[in-house]
């Protein structure tokens, strides 16, 4: 004689034993199921440094070195006052192009800046710049050229 309640027991073990390993297999749906990235801080978005003027702006004015006071300082004050007028906290940045040397040497920027970019920048505060509007700075540039003074705005 059989046993009446053996067979549904089987029946029960056997369904469970099949459905094991396919329930091992799956995971809990969150958040990252669908995005991948919640949860993750946020990325704040970095901005640019400001522009740093150079030879690809357009100067406002520029002077070659050795020019006469009489030629480029009324050339500069109307270029400042009509910036000015334009806009009243405008930024006046003077810049010194200095020569290198043949031999590679670097050149002596303070020599150049207080020579020849002191009396420029000392005509853009005449003209109406304040001191907290105006910079003064130096750079190298090719040998073959010669010491110009730039006046860039912003």
């Amino acid at each position: 004689m059989t046993r009446p309640f053996r067979r549904p027991a089987c029946r029960a073990i056997l369904l469970a034993a099949l459905c094991v390993p396919v329930m091992g297999g799956c995971t809990l749906v969150s958040q990252k199921t669908f995005d991948r990235h919640a949860g993750d801080p946020p990325r704040l978005p970095q901005t640019p440094p400001p522009p740093v003027p150079g030879p690809d702006s357009p100067a406002l004015v520029t002077i070659t070195a050795g020019t006469p006071d009489t030629q480029w300082k009324p050339i500069v004050r109307a270029a400042v006052m009509d910036a000015l007028s334009r806009k009243p906290n405008a930024l006046f940045t003077v810049v010194v192009d200095v020569p290198a040397n043949a031999a590679g040497a670097p050149p002596d920027m303070r020599q150049g800046t207080v020579a020849d970019g002191q009396p420029v920048l000392q005509a853009v505060m005449d003209a109406g710049a304040g001191s907290a509007q105006t910079e003064l700075d130096a750079r190298s540039v090719s040998p073959t050229g010669a010491t110009q003074i730039c006046i860039y705005v912003q």
